[in-house]
């Protein structure tokens, strides 16, 4: 990994390229900054090391490894001669389709595959020309391989040219590799990450360091409060005090070390304005999801007549389900160092979203883009609350007060209970199915607050309230989803598959419960109702397949199966559970995943699926936010507990190309695995699973 002195200091070819339509587009449109400028995407040092800059976070899932090979292969560029960086916030390192600066929704690849393999064969493309400028001789004497350039007998690294190929125009149409030259787009090369994890170089967001900084820590209001008095008079007499800051639903208490804003913040007495929520507890959380579904929803999709075939049915059924909130648990709790100066703002954070974080920044500061500064670290987990910035506002607010570097820390007692929580939600299922086994009807109502609109953005209808329900691929004639919005001041965001996590296990769940119903095989029935998709039921196909369905299971002694489609991937999953004497094991877990035409490099794509399926069941067994008299009552993993390495089953990852575009992978894996368990518990023990965490 380049430090920062470094990132100043690089000299060679810089290449920036806008070549696919979405890139001119943006161009066009003033959204990102010309095509060439100092220090974009690409640097190909004199001695001949290749620097990537990457504008996506890496939080664990491959970015620093995967993008940067993209670029390799177009290149032709030796990979143990690679760097990746990451690079710093600013228009022109946008993605492409997305225009701004963000990593989530499984796009960091997919949106970045094109683009980039432009920049790699825009930069070999000019730096045959270089050759052809510098040493007068004919295109078609020169071969560029393996990060040299062989004109003849002669061999020279490709950094010999890179000065003169960094003056020559930018190709208009570079000529692509086919999938039959490839060398790397297709292999498990090694991460570029793993070195520098292993001997301690990486830096995270806690580990920056910056003379002179001070540190901070909040004191966070009950949900829906805000200070309303404040007294500091024992927090003063802590040795290394500094003040006491009131922020909007906060308080926070800056120091120069930790150590004495923590012990400060212990003295610190606040009043705090009340709670819509006061005296609330997990009892009257259920009791109030369960009233909004008495309640008519907002209606996302209507197929058919679902009500009149639903009452007329013979075989039918209905069905509650309650899901809990659900803390992210990144390793990493939220910290970030600011120094705000007056002309000039320096961000290091480990963040999601570049492009938010900068514009927090311009709104704190009111100082020009240009003047501003935010590197991303690496980042200790992500699962989407880093796409969260609102502790980057805190760091910059604290620092702009003291005219000092802050560098601000939240303990992760102070992560756990400051919200942004997966979304509670409740769910009211109706179905009906006849005696052979055809599913006639499906009727959903979900009873869930917005993310959508906790990121700012008003809807009437909240995708992810939705997602994997309005667009689920099973051919049910008739269908029916609501969604009835759910306003408290519990602050809910984006967690690793959003909607999804949700929606697939009352989704999948259900289904097998109708099948359960008439004694129909789950895996016939699925087949039957994905007949008119050739990508999922191939996936649930293979699936059963290579996990030996209906040869009983090899590790424990129930299977069951889900399937679901997110992220633009198809993903099935085969649980093999046992459950004895009140304790239950997840042995074995099969993933099937189609990810499209384009694999890039299958070990991050097994890895994916397996922290995917580890996340998923933590959070299915596990994980609940638990709240007393209006306030969390989990503060940390004593009382918001994961699951540990002797429960982390046998995990077996399959993976498929098929025609269609590229899907996701860092988030469709996670969906299907706990209906899975939660199907196999139903057919092996006739276990009806309706809420979650399974052990709580």
């Amino acid at each position: 990994m380049i430090t920062r002195r470094e990132f100043l200091q690089l000299s060679g070819l810089s290449l920036a390229v806008m070549l696919t339509p979405e890139g001119y587009r943006l161009l066009k449109a003033k959204e990102v900054e010309p095509p060439y400028s100092p220090e974009i995407w690409l640097n190909l040092s004199e001695d001949n090391f290749l620097t990537v800059l990457i504008n996506k976070s890496e939080m664990g899932q491959g970015v620093y490894t995967g993008l940067p090979q993209i670029v390799a292969e177009e290149l032709d560029f030796s990979w143990d001669r690679v760097k990746p960086m990451p690079a710093p916030a600013g228009r022109r390192y946008v993605d492409p389709k997305w225009g701004v600066q963000l990593t989530g929704g499984s796009t960091s690849v997919r949106n970045m595959y094109e683009f980039l393999r432009y920049v790699g064969a825009s930069m070999k493309e000019m730096l045959i020309r270089a050759v052809v400028k510098e040493l007068g001789v004919s295109p078609d004497s020169i071969e560029a391989k393996g990060g040299y350039i062989y004109v003849g007998k002669r061999k020279y690294p490709y950094g010999r040219f890179a000065k003169t190929a960094g003056e020559l125009p930018i190709p208009e149409e570079p000529k692509l590799k086919s999938e039959e030259e490839f060398i790397y787009i297709g292999r498990s090369l090694p991460r570029l990450d793993v070195p520098d994890k292993v001997n301690g170089r990486a830096e995270f967001g806690i580990d920056t360091f910056i003379e002179g900084m001070v540190y901070a820590v909040v004191e966070r209001a009950p949900f829906g409060s805000r200070p309303k008095k404040v007294s500091a008079e024992e927090a003063k007499r802590i040795k290394g005090f500094l003040d006491v800051v009131p922020l909007k639903e906060s308080v926070a208490v800056c120091g120069e070390s930790l150590y004495a804003c923590l012990k400060a913040r212990e003295k610190l007495k606040v009043e705090w304005t009340r709670s819509p929520i006061e005296g609330w507890g997990d009892e009257d959380f259920e009791k109030f999801f369960l009233k909004k579904l008495q309640r008519k929803g907002r209606v996302a999709r209507k197929d058919g007549r679902p009500e009149e075939v639903y009452r007329r049915a013979r075989i039918k059924l209905e069905d509650t389900y309650i899901l809990p909130y659900l803390y992210h648990a990144t390793m990493e709790p939220m910290s970030c160092t600011a120094w705000v100066k007056e002309d000039e703002c320096i961000v290091f954070a480990p963040v999601q979203a570049q492009t938010s974080a900068l514009r927090r920044a311009k709104k704190v500061t009111g100082l020009p883009e240009e003047r501003i500064k935010v590197f991303t670290t690496y980042l200790g987990g992500g699962f989407g609350r880093k796409s969260n910035v609102e502790f980057v506002e805190e760091a910059l607010l604290l620092s702009k007060r003291l005219k000092r570097p802050v560098k601000l820390i939240y303990t992760r007692e102070d992560d756990v209970s400051s919200g942004w929580y997966r979304p509670m939600s409740a769910t009211q299922i109706r179905g009906s199915i006849t005696e052979d086994g055809r599913v006639e009807s499906f009727m959903f109502r979900i009873a869930v607050p917005s993310v959508f609109e906790s990121a700012g953005r008003r809807v009437k209808m909240d995708p992810a309230a939705v997602e994997g329900v309005r667009n689920m691929f099973y051919e049910i004639p008739n269908i029916r989803v609501e969604w009835v919005r759910v306003d408290l001041p519990v602050p809910v965001w984006f967690w690793r598959s959003v909607g999804s996590t949700h929606n697939a296990f009352t989704v999948e769940t259900f289904l097998d419960r109708l099948a359960y119903e008439v004694k129909k095989d789950p895996v016939e029935m699925r087949l039957e109702l994905l007949e008119t998709n050739p990508r999922a039921y191939r996936v649930v196909e293979y699936a059963a397949e290579v996990s030996g369905w209906g040869k009983g299971p090899g590790k424990g002694d129930a299977m069951g199966l889900a399937y679901h489609y997110s992220f633009g991937s198809h993903v099935a999953e085969v649980a093999e559970v046992t459950y004895r004497d009140g304790k239950l094991r997840v042995d074995r877990v099969v993933c099937v995943i189609d990810i499209g035409p384009m694999t890039v490099n299958p070990d991050l794509i097994v890895s994916q699926m397996e922290s995917a399926i580890v996340m998923g069941l933590s959070a299915m067994l596990r994980e609940k936010v638990s709240f007393s008299e209006g306030r969390v009552r989990s503060t940390n993993f004593d009382s918001y507990p994961l699951l540990r390495m002797d429960e982390a089953p046998e995990i077996e990852v399959h993976i498929l190309n098929s025609e269609g575009p590229m899907g996701g992978v860092g988030e469709p894996g996670l969906p299907p695995v706990a209906p899975a368990v939660a199907n196999a518990l139903l057919w092996g023990y006739g276990m009806k699973i309706n809420r979650l965490p399974l052990l709580s």
